[in-house]
């Protein structure tokens, strides 16, 4: 199954060494070695040209055949001539007739396999009787009448045949015609006459050149032949394979996977489709640079098909890969891989998390298995004591509430779905009303309420979370509005952004656009972002909230002391108020001592930088007694109320378990 998938992924071509790499003088002659794949193209050429030339020798034999009969019954010859031409004849009949045989067997055989040294016996032979008919021929032609056309004719044939070789060429047309000239001078007891002899010499070097421009043409075709084939080849692997690290990329991927499935010799139930995250590659890259990361990734890439052997291996992208395999063993290979990334020596604590989705059914689509294996790999993340995870039917619901949530929030948006509650703020001094913050709710029909932490999360992270905080808004001040027109208590409202909304949405614009229309102060709407927003300290969101402080707008900085940059986060934003996350009072009876020293000094310093402050979580009367000692003016929690629709808030005014600050009545 996988051995066959995986290896036909792994292979490479050996690259083969360039023509155009050769001196001139080399090129021109043919010296030094041919890359296998012009070798190829320039012998089966001429491997071909042997039966056009064998043909064309037949027939001219056959003509010759029957003029040297002719001409020695009507008289015309010497009978040892007829005898030497009819050997010559029956010796070249035969010759062509086995030459095309072997040629074409030559070229059958030929197809896909190296024939550098195929047809090399059926050339020789072939050339040779040629030359040997040439010789023999001319002579008789140089007794009656002064030429050797024959062996002219049979020198071109051969010379055309061997023209894959220019200097083998050069060396048969010199050897041959010199031995022509010697055996005419021999035979005639004088040398040549001077017009023959020129005549001669410039025959052979024209055969010559004629040689060299028959091979260097055919060496350029094969060079092309050559680039068009390395195209195609190239192509053909970028079609399977992942250009970085030779794993198949995941078109192939999912149809080799599917292929994989719907064998009949597959057993898919021992089938699962595994997720591989290296933990902490983004530190890697900044430390180590781009280059050394991309050079990790395909030495890792290499090891996860030498561990899953006889799986399918796939990337999706940066550090991310997919493998189809056998269930057995599946955990000791993921230690493997572990242990390797371990033994790298890296200093970025570098790990790696593995989701597993186990094939239930041969029709699963390989794309959805992968996004389980995902998801099952995602929920761990956080999760420092567990490096895999198998996909159930408990992380199967999460996985379709989110795709749930992602799918209808803009339905649930058009019905009205998205409610705002109101969770109220006091002043720690007399535990009056003097703020409310918003939050959203889903109330869904189909699965009634959902809480905010399962939503909000799922639509940060397929960037949606805007949208819902677009209705806040709006609703907010729809409810100010309503508030002063009915004589009714208004506070101020606090809304929470997060980095995204400031990137998908033009904040500014949307608040600016909303108090105008409702006619809203601005000091009535105080802008949250949450310290974990403000890690990267972009550029475009700091002029974004410089804007906002300057038109008028109160900015708090939320859930101080939830990150680990916050001293930076105080020196370079300016900042009206300090949110103290509630992560301190979670702990307020279990470690007392410490939690008070950390809040009074996290009073104290706000003060010092001139910021009010507001502390959440507040349950206890003991709690905001403390907070009130040291100076934290405003507090938020269940000891004041949960968050509330807008109708339940002002019950408890009216009622006056909520009563309202005097500056707001």
């Amino acid at each position: 199954m996988g051995r066959k998938s995986g290896d036909k992924i792994k292979k490479e071509k050996n690259k083969e060494p360039s023509v155009g790499s050769k001196p001139l003088f080399s090129r021109i002659l043919g010296l030094g070695e041919q890359s296998e794949s012009i070798n190829r193209y320039l012998v089966s050429s001429n491997t071909k040209a042997i039966i056009y030339m064998a043909s064309v020798v037949l027939a001219i034999n056959f003509l010759i055949a029957i003029k040297a009969i002719a001409e020695h019954f009507a008289g015309f010859d010497e009978g040892n001539d007829f005898v030497l031409q009819m050997l010559m004849v029956v010796m070249i009949f035969f010759t062509c007739g086995m030459s095309i045989a072997y040629a074409h067997k030559d070229l059958v055989k030929a197809k896909g396999k190296n024939i550098a040294e195929l047809s090399y016996s059926t050339v020789l032979i072939f050339s040779c009787v040629c030359l040997i008919y040439g010789f023999f021929v001319s002579m008789i032609e140089y007794r009656n009448d002064g030429m050797v056309m024959t062996f002219i004719a049979m020198e071109i044939i051969v010379i055309c045949i061997l023209a894959w070789r220019p200097f083998i060429s050069i060396a048969v047309v010199s050897s041959t015609f010199i031995l022509l000239y010697l055996m005419i001078s021999l035979e005639s007891g004088k040398l040549p006459s001077a017009p023959f002899t020129i005549g001669f010499l410039i025959v052979a070097v024209s055969i010559i050149i004629t040689s060299i421009s028959a091979y260097n043409q055919k060496r350029n075709e094969a060079e092309k032949d050559e680039s068009l084939v390395s195209t195609n080849n190239h192509l053909a692997e970028t079609a399977v394979k992942d250009e970085l690290t030779g794993a198949a990329n995941m078109s192939f991927f999912r149809t080799r996977a599917k292929e994989i499935l719907h064998d009949p010799e597959t057993k898919f139930d021992r089938m699962v489709f595994v997720y591989l995250d290296v933990e902490n590659f983004r530190p890697l890259n900044e430390k180590y640079g781009f280059e050394a990361g991309n050079s990790f990734i395909k030495k890792f890439a290499g090891k996860i098909i030498d561990v899953f052997f006889d799986g399918l291996v796939g990337r999706p992208g940066d550090d991310h890969f997919v493998v189809l395999c056998d269930k057995e063993d599946l955990e000791k290979r993921i230690r493997k891989l572990r242990t390797y990334i371990y033994d790298c020596g890296f200093d970025t604590q570098t790990g790696l998390k593995a989701g597993g989705y186990p094939v239930k059914d041969r029709n699963i689509d390989p794309s959805v298995a992968c996004d389980r294996a995902r998801y099952a790999c995602n929920s761990i993340k956080k999760h420092y004591d567990q490096d895999y995870c198998e996909y159930d039917e408990e992380l199967d619901n999460k996985l379709m509430m989110r795709q749930y949530i992602v799918n209808n929030v803009d339905a649930a948006i058009d019905r009205g779905d998205i409610k705002v509650y109101y969770q109220p703020v006091c002043w720690a001094k007399n535990r009056k009303l003097c703020g409310y913050e918003a939050l959203s709710k889903w109330e869904d029909p189909k699965y009634g309420f959902l809480p905010t932490p399962l939503f909000i999360p799922v639509l940060e992270e397929y960037h949606q979370v805007h949208k819902i905080d677009m209705v806040v808004v709006e609703q907010v001040c729809k409810d100010l509005r309503w508030l002063m027109d009915n004589g009714r208590p208004a506070v101020p409202v606090s809304l929470n952004f997060s980095r995204l909304d400031f990137e998908l949405t033009d904040v500014v614009d949307l608040l600016c656009s909303c108090t105008r229309k409702y006619n809203i102060l601005p000091e009535m709407i105080h802008v949250e972002v949450t310290e974990s927003a403000l890690s990267d300290n972009l550029d475009s969101l700091h002029r974004d909230l410089d804007r906002l402080k300057s038109m008028g707008f109160p900015l708090w900085l939320d859930d101080f002391g939830s990150g680990y940059s916050s001293l930076n986060v105080l020196k370079d934003f300016d900042f009206d108020v300090m949110k103290i996350d509630m992560v301190f009072l979670s702990s307020f009876h279990e470690k007392e001592e410490k939690t008070k020293a950390v809040l009074k000094n996290i009073v104290s310093m706000a003060n010092d930088l001139g910021m009010h402050t507001l502390t959440e979580g507040v349950e206890t009367m003991e709690a905001a007694e403390y907070l009130k000692s040291i100076g934290c003016e405003r507090l938020q929690g269940y000891l004041f109320g949960k968050p509330m629709p807008l109708k339940d808030a002002l019950v408890k005014i009216t009622a006056g378990t909520l009563p309202v600050s005097e500056e707001f009545i």
